[in-house]
């Protein structure tokens, strides 16, 4: 089932969440007005269902935490030559203080689910002076306080698990791309040789592979284009195809590039526009790769080869005998045959 679309809920979760709360907001409303104290019963349930909303929705956060999906020093912080996708290793303190506090969560109320009956009596039978202390109140505080830890561990899971992946992704992309410009400008100082940018490059590491794209884009050098086509043809990820894209830009007015280096290039960008879903319309990405084949030769035409027509052998006719037709049957004499017998 499809729970969000475009970096926001859709619409039919937003209606469930709201049709839920609404219908328990609805049930505390019919019960203040049957109370004798309809606005103290009504502003003490609200508080109630309150409370219990934004305790469930810290519980429904804790268990929404996103897990840190990375490789490298991220990974590995013991391992020194382990390198990060991006150019800081994330802090996963939340993540662990979640992990941890579920698990207790889980063990404490595994241990406690035999006393749960007592303890729901026990707390409608605090929360009934809030809610009127009217008949009844004190099951109708249990059950809002129930029903509204429900409802806020619900919307704290579904927002954290479809808001809080996707700020944290864009926050990590766009500090990659922060350090990336860093590196673009800072290139033609560093004096990185072009030994040293392959090296960079020949890691495997995606992120020191972007760097060492980086430094392609700040400091152009021909004996590298190889790397930049490399990249195009077996990009680790979108970000690490635009980065080679751009270095390929950078490198295409080079003097010292041979026709061949920038027919290989021009080839790996073609193939490349032909996907769809690695380049899309309307992307960065695109408008790159399309202003690089305005600058490199087009693609060989393909020439089709002159058709000679075969031969056309005709057999020899060979006229077939004439023969002559058989002379008809000579007439008889005028007169009755006197083979065939008169009339008597």
């Amino acid at each position: 089932m499809e729970l969000e679309r475009g970096g926001e809920p859709v619409p039919a979760v937003k209606f469930g969440l709201g049709g839920v709360l609404g219908a328990g907001v609805l049930g505390l409303v019919l019960f203040a007005a049957a109370s004798a104290h309809r606005a103290a019963t009504l502003g003490g349930g609200l508080m109630v269902a309150a409370t219990f909303a934004v305790t469930g929705g810290l519980l429904g956060f804790l268990f929404g935490v996103p897990k840190l999906l990375t490789s490298g020093a991220a990974a590995h912080p013991a391992d020194p030559s382990a390198t990060s996708t991006a150019s800081y290793a994330p802090n996963t303190n939340l993540e662990q203080v979640s992990d941890w506090l579920t698990k207790i969560l889980l063990g404490a109320g595994l241990t406690q689910i035999g006393t749960l009956p007592e303890r729901l009596r026990e707390l409608g039978r605090a929360l009934a002076p809030v809610v009127g202390g009217g008949p009844g109140s004190a099951g109708f505080a249990a059950a809002l306080g129930v029903y509204f830890t429900v409802v806020g561990f619900l919307s704290g899971w579904l927002l954290t698990r479809l808001l809080l992946a996707r700020a944290l992704s864009d926050a990590d992309r766009q500090t990659l791309a922060d350090s990336v410009n860093q590196t673009v400008i800072a290139a033609p100082g560093l004096g990185f040789g072009p030994e040293q940018v392959r090296a960079l490059f020949e890691t495997g590491a995606e992120g020191l592979r972007v760097q060492a794209l980086a430094l392609l884009q700040g400091a152009p050098d021909a004996r590298n284009l190889d790397l930049i086509v490399t990249a195009i043809d077996r990009h680790l990820s979108a970000f690490e195809l635009l980065q080679a894209l751009l270095a390929a830009r950078a490198a295409i007015d080079l003097p010292d590039l041979t026709a061949e280096q920038r027919a290989a290039l021009g080839e790996a960008v073609r193939y490349k526009m032909n996907n769809s879903r690695t380049v899309p319309p309307y992307s960065r990405r695109r408008s790159v790769a399309e202003d690089l084949l305005k600058r490199l030769p087009a693609a060989p035409a393909v020439t089709a080869l002159p058709v000679t027509a075969a031969p056309v052998t005709t057999p020899p006719v060979t006229a077939a005998p004439v023969t002559a037709p058989a002379d008809p049957p000579a007439a008889g004499p005028s007169g009755p045959d006197p083979s065939v017998p008169g009339p008597r």
